[in-house]
């Protein structure tokens, strides 16, 4: 099928859901820190969630995970992960030790990113419908709150006593302390944000902006926007490199993924992937990056020394991986 057939398809099954990956017009490790970490692949049109072991390259398990599953977040003790489940109005906590699914928790509307704490004792996720940030007691598993934020929020990052999210209909970033749940800064941004990525040392948030076909790039600490990189057409996701030097953007439209110098910002690679590519990260060790590509159901994997695909791995339908889905 010719590519702006299938985009086509695409945009109109997602008219139906909204919160799925194309825009209509109107975010772990498993074992000991000296083994692979785990890439955790939601599948979304499959209802599944595919492990990868970073180490062999290969799935070593796919079950079923929840209905129409989106978003990821890994806690940082790399014992649980979350699932956001749009269209099931709930997340999934995954025991990733064991690998059995530990619960699930309703929540909202239409949950789509997901992030936790770093003890992995506070879930914070996206409702796409009802503008607002849940936040659940992952211990007690229940809501214990709602934080309202702008029109469609997507992407969420939470960093010590700070929480990022982007809305994706109001054009802005917020920043919210998550001591007293209030709105510290928004700030406007490019057209329709919806993934960010932040860098290793907190000092530097990116927001990937699908209609703008940009990245806006935000100093922290004074809350401005400090300049604007052109990548792709329709880009939604984002990661950095451990040493914080090279930022991977996904463009959907264009089935690529950009490499960026955040030093000097600038486009210094562009690497073809799968189908409509959304979710991406990297190992901890810098060396591979993995992206999530939901038209064809694969991974691909990036050898970041060459800027070349090494391996192209099949996961499920909709494989989609919203969030950070390595630790």
């Amino acid at each position: 099928m010719p590519k702006q057939s299938r985009l086509a398809l695409l945009k109109a099954a997602f008219v139906k859901a909204a919160f799925f990956i194309v825009l209509p017009l109107s975010i772990a490790a498993c074992g000991s820190p000296s083994q692979p970490p785990y890439a955790y692949i939601t599948n979304q049109l499959s209802d599944t969630l595919s492990i990868i072991d970073t180490g062999s390259q290969q799935v070593i398990k796919t079950i079923a995970i929840g209905h129409r599953p989106a978003g990821i977040a890994i806690s940082a003790d790399n014992d649980l992960a979350f699932i956001s489940n749009p269209e099931g109005k709930d997340i999934t906590i995954l025991n990733t030790k064991t690998l059995t699914v530990k619960a699930h928790i309703p929540v909202g509307a239409g949950p789509v990113g997901i992030a936790s704490n770093s003890d992995g004792s506070l879930i914070y996720v996206a409702d796409w419908y009802q503008n607002t940030i849940s936040v659940i007691n992952s211990q007690q598993q229940k809501l214990i709150s709602t934080i309202l934020v702008g029109k469609s929020p997507a992407g969420v990052i939470v960093n010590g006593q700070q929480l990022f999210v982007a809305n994706r209909d109001g054009n802005t970033v917020m920043i919210i302390d998550t001591n007293n749940e209030q709105i510290t800064q928004t700030i406007k941004v490019g057209t329709a944000p919806f993934g960010l990525a932040l860098s290793p040392d907190g000092s530097t948030l990116y927001s990937v902006n699908v209609r703008s076909s940009d990245v806006s790039v935000i100093d922290i600490k004074t809350a401005k926007v400090t300049s604007t990189i052109n990548v792709g057409s329709w880009p939604y996701c984002a990661a950095v490199s451990p040493d914080g030097k090279h930022l991977y953007v996904t463009n959907q439209d264009d089935s690529t993924i950009s490499i960026v110098d955040t030093v000097n910002p600038s486009i210094i690679s562009t690497v073809d992937v799968g189908d409509s590519p959304e979710g991406i990260a990297v190992t901890p060790d810098g060396q591979f990056v993995y992206v999530s590509n939901w038209g064809d159901g694969t991974v691909s994997i990036i050898n970041t020394s060459s800027y070349k695909v090494e391996k192209t791995i099949e996961t499920g339908q909709g494989s989609r991986a919203f969030g950070q889905f390595i630790q």
